[in-house]
């Protein structure tokens, strides 16, 4: 199984600062609500960031580290992993963002939470995951028969 994860310093920057901030701001929002000031910009700030929380820590839509075989990928960040089984993945989605240096990965699977990464070029071996998925990586054709 090939480990790729980010080194301490890409980690910080791109996996946990992102988080800390959205948590900085979901406890402003707080305090802003709780102090009653700026009800509207308050909600909004709770809400919103909430919203991102969720889907960066539970969704892990930043992960820390990757491992992948020729059975299955492991995504994990913050004290949760997805793992999927190639064989039970309709698609495997791959988009390159050179400018922002960043891959989004996308995973057919049923769930709502989890199955879409972004991963950037800081971690190690970033090429070396890209060929792997690259390899792995089908999207689902469907062919609709026309009976006559």
């Amino acid at each position: 199984m090939k480990h790729y994860q980010y080194d301490t310093t890409s980690f910080i920057m791109t996996v946990l600062l992102p988080v800390l901030v959205m948590a900085g701001l979901f406890i402003w929002g707080i305090y802003l609500l709780l102090s009653g000031e700026q009800p509207a910009f308050a909600q909004l700030l709770v809400y919103g960031s909430a919203i991102l929380l969720f889907f960066s820590i539970i969704g892990i839509h930043t992960p820390s580290w990757i491992k992948l075989d020729d059975e299955k990928i492991v995504v994990h960040a913050f004290f949760v992993t997805h793992t999927f089984y190639w064989k039970d993945l309709s698609f495997v989605q791959l988009r390159v963002y050179d400018k922002v240096g960043k891959l989004y990965i996308r995973l057919g699977t049923n769930k709502i939470v989890g199955g879409r990464y972004w991963v950037s070029s800081d971690i190690e071996e970033y090429e070396g995951l890209f060929e792997n998925l690259k390899e792995k990586s089908f999207v689902e054709r469907k062919v609709s028969s026309v009976k006559r």
